[in-house]
Protein backbone atom coordinates (compact mmCIF):
# COMPACT_ATOMS: atom_id res chain seq x y z
CA UNK A 1 0.00 0.00 0.00
CA UNK A 2 1.35 3.40 -1.01
CA UNK A 3 1.90 5.95 1.74
CA UNK A 4 -0.05 9.19 1.24
CA UNK A 5 1.98 12.20 0.23
CA UNK A 6 2.27 15.05 2.75
CA UNK A 7 -0.21 17.87 2.37
CA UNK A 8 0.82 20.93 0.40
CA UNK A 9 1.68 23.10 3.46
CA UNK A 10 3.74 20.30 5.01
CA UNK A 11 5.58 19.66 1.77
CA UNK A 12 6.24 23.39 1.32
CA UNK A 13 7.56 23.77 4.84
CA UNK A 14 9.79 20.72 4.39
CA UNK A 15 12.01 22.96 2.27
CA UNK A 16 14.96 24.25 4.35
CA UNK A 17 15.20 27.49 2.36
CA UNK A 18 11.54 28.26 2.98
CA UNK A 19 12.01 27.52 6.69
CA UNK A 20 14.83 30.05 6.80
CA UNK A 21 12.77 32.67 4.94
CA UNK A 22 9.74 32.22 7.22
CA UNK A 23 11.99 32.37 10.29
CA UNK A 24 13.44 35.72 9.24
CA UNK A 25 10.04 37.08 8.20
CA UNK A 26 8.61 36.10 11.57
CA UNK A 27 11.58 37.65 13.37
CA UNK A 28 11.21 40.89 11.41
CA UNK A 29 7.46 41.00 12.14
CA UNK A 30 7.97 40.40 15.87
CA UNK A 31 10.64 43.10 16.18
CA UNK A 32 9.00 45.58 13.81
CA UNK A 33 6.88 48.41 15.24
CA UNK A 34 4.31 47.84 12.46
CA UNK A 35 1.74 45.29 13.63
CA UNK A 36 -1.83 44.24 12.94
CA UNK A 37 -2.59 45.09 16.56
CA UNK A 38 -0.61 48.06 18.02
CA UNK A 39 1.86 47.02 20.72
CA UNK A 40 -0.10 48.06 23.78
CA UNK A 41 0.76 45.99 26.85
CA UNK A 42 -0.74 42.48 26.82
CA UNK A 43 -3.37 42.99 24.08
CA UNK A 44 -0.90 44.20 21.46
CA UNK A 45 1.50 41.35 22.05
CA UNK A 46 -1.06 38.72 21.02
CA UNK A 47 -0.26 38.95 17.31
CA UNK A 48 3.50 38.82 17.97
CA UNK A 49 3.04 35.80 20.20
CA UNK A 50 0.84 34.13 17.57
CA UNK A 51 3.48 34.62 14.87
CA UNK A 52 6.15 33.27 17.23
CA UNK A 53 4.11 30.16 18.11
CA UNK A 54 3.28 29.54 14.44
CA UNK A 55 6.97 29.68 13.52
CA UNK A 56 7.93 27.33 16.36
CA UNK A 57 5.24 24.84 15.27
CA UNK A 58 6.40 25.12 11.66
CA UNK A 59 9.99 24.41 12.72
CA UNK A 60 8.93 21.42 14.82
CA UNK A 61 6.99 19.99 11.86
CA UNK A 62 10.06 20.52 9.69
CA UNK A 63 12.28 18.66 12.16
CA UNK A 64 9.78 15.79 12.43
CA UNK A 65 9.67 15.46 8.64
CA UNK A 66 13.48 15.48 8.38
CA UNK A 67 13.74 12.86 11.13
CA UNK A 68 11.11 10.68 9.42
CA UNK A 69 12.98 10.94 6.10
CA UNK A 70 16.27 10.05 7.81
CA UNK A 71 14.72 7.02 9.52
CA UNK A 72 13.14 5.82 6.26
CA UNK A 73 16.51 6.07 4.49
CA UNK A 74 18.21 4.19 7.33
CA UNK A 75 15.55 1.46 7.21
CA UNK A 76 15.92 1.14 3.42
CA UNK A 77 19.70 0.89 3.76
CA UNK A 78 19.35 -1.76 6.46
CA UNK A 79 16.88 -3.76 4.38
CA UNK A 80 19.19 -3.56 1.38
CA UNK A 81 22.15 -4.72 3.47
CA UNK A 82 20.19 -7.59 5.02
CA UNK A 83 18.75 -8.75 1.70
CA UNK A 84 21.97 -8.41 -0.25
CA UNK A 85 24.37 -10.05 2.13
Amino acid sequence: MKKPEPSIPKSLFANPKLQLVTFFLALIYIVSPIDFIPDAPIVGWVDDFTVFVAEVISFILYLKQKRRNFQEKANQNNEGTNNGG
